[in-house]
């Protein structure tokens, strides 16, 4: 901005030290002083045009007319504040001058260069009225921020890491990150769900903003949702995509933060993003770039084409070489046919020969063995009938001496079984029931069995006792028990 001398002498009448005191001072009319004011400020610009860089902090429009508020700040402080105006006829100028950067020059936090008179109205005050603002300058600083920026990514190491990473030979699910209901997104989808091959990809939406003032943020949150997806379920890449602009509008493509996160991926990013000509930060670091939005849908169809393609080659390569093979062989295989039909043949022809050889030589072999052991089985024969009449005579002696024998040793083994026998009759004679009822003792019997326990009786129940001389028949009346010592 220009810098020019101020000078206050044409209003030194006004400053209160020089206004005289009492009944003779001068009052003058706020209007008066304004005008002063703006006389002044009128000689010493001269309607000179000054070129100013400043932010807009604010900008709005009334009728045909933009009104915008204007900063310079340093390190946080606010160094300087002023209004700016654009009248109708210079902002048609400027819209047509701009072009498509027009809405993204005019909008708070963007820094411009521009020319403008300076101007002092009697109400609103000092204003600077805008002719011109020079788009060359911030493509330029834009350009500066881009090669700043990519020299960093290159010093980090971020350009070709996420494409170091393996795309699937079939990208079948993928998450799609773009404002849904653009032209760029409606294409994409539209170009890939009437794929003339009717390929399915399944395709996860994180809807956007992709410019704006939120829009770097907005993108950065959807890698990250992307990420955990990723880490969670199988993902073949994520698409990051936005239609054609302007060039300011794909600045936020540009941003550090943003080309660090795709950087970071651990899946694939694929990016399409603006037209042919542009070309983005974004793209740098991605895994795989396309122009276009488009341009990526035709990229993951091509893909799937030549992978459909590779396996068919494949499957005609395998039957080729089925086909040579099965050819080459053929001889091979009609010998084999003809010696699995005649080989048998011989062979058993050649084992049933064998057999019969083998059958006739067993009969042979048996009718001989059988010979042999006939002759024996007479020999035996007429050796047993020789020593059965010589046998039993010359055994008898033995025999009679052993049933002697036996005879002497029964009777002394039932002789000592008697002695045993008497000796258990006394015993029992001296245990038995009689011998125990004279010595003084009973036995009661209920329903002819033997009461041992007083528990096996109850009251009214009828008891039988057998004594030496005779029985009593009794009703009890109560019964006790007695605790024994073990």
């Amino acid at each position: 901005m220009g810098k020019f001398p101020v000078s206050m002498t044409s209003t030194t009448d006004l400053h209160s030290s020089s206004l005289p005191k009492g009944p003779e001072r001068k009052v003058y009319p706020l209007s008066l002083v304004t005008e002063a004011v703006g006389q002044m400020l009128d000689k010493q610009a001269g309607g000179k045009l000054f070129w100013v860089r400043a932010e807009i902090s604010h900008c709005s429009f009334s009728g045909k007319h933009a009104y915008l508020d204007l900063v310079e700040e340093k390190a946080g402080n606010r160094m300087a504040q002023l209004r700016g105006t654009i009248w109708s006829g210079r902002l048609e100028a400027i819209r047509r001058s701009l072009g498509r950067e027009f809405d993204e020059v005019l909008k708070p936090g963007r820094e411009i260069v521009f020319s403008a008179h300076m101007s002092f109205h009697a109400v609103y005050g000092f204003a600077l009225n805008i002719q011109d603002i020079d788009l060359d300058v911030l493509l330029g600083e834009m350009e500066r921020r881009r090669k700043a920026t990519l020299a960093a990514l290159r010093k980090e190491g971020a350009v070709g890491r996420n494409a170091q990473l393996r795309l699937a030979a079939v990208p079948q699910r993928v998450i799609l990150i773009g404002s849904a209901g653009t032209a760029g997104f409606t294409d994409f989808m539209a170009h890939l769900d009437k794929n003339a091959w009717g390929y399915q990809v399944d395709i996860g939406v994180i809807d956007t903003a992709v410019q704006g003032q939120d829009a770097t943020t907005g993108l950065v949150h959807a890698l990250h949702k992307a990420g955990r997806v990723a880490l969670r379920s199988r993902l073949d890449a994520v698409i990051l995509l936005r239609g054609g602009g302007a060039k300011l509008d794909l600045d936020v493509f540009n941003d550090l933060t943003l080309c660090r996160t795709i950087a970071a991926m651990d899946v694939p990013v694929i990016v399409g993003v603006g037209h042919e000509t542009d070309n983005t930060l974004a793209e740098v670091v991605a895994h795989t770039a396309c122009k276009t939005p488009t341009a990526v849908a035709d990229f993951i169809v091509e893909r799937l084409v030549d992978f459909e393609g590779q396996v068919g080659r494949e499957g005609r390569a395998i039957a080729a070489e089925s086909r040579a093979q099965l050819s080459e062989n053929k001889g091979w295989l009609g010998q084999c046919a003809t010696f699995f039909q005649e080989r048998p043949l011989a062979l058993l022809r050649s084992l049933r020969g064998q057999l019969h050889v083998g059958a006739n030589a067993v009969v042979r072999s048996t009718r001989s063995r059988l010979s042999d052991e006939s002759a024996q089985v007479g020999q035996m024969r007429a050796g047993i009938a020789a020593h059965a009449t010589s046998l039993p005579l010359s055994r008898r002696a033995v025999l009679v001496d052993v049933e002697q024998r036996i005879r002497q040793e029964a009777t002394r083994q039932i002789r000592q079984h008697e002695q045993r026998m008497g000796g258990v009759k006394e015993t029992l004679s001296l245990l038995g029931p009689e011998p125990t009822l004279r010595r003084g003792f009973s036995i009661t019997r209920k329903d002819g069995k033997a009461v041992r326990r007083a528990d096996e009786l109850s009251p009214g129940d009828k008891i039988v006792t057998h004594l030496a001389s005779g029985t009593v028949e009794s009703t009890v009346d109560a019964t006790s028990t007695r605790q024994t010592e073990n």
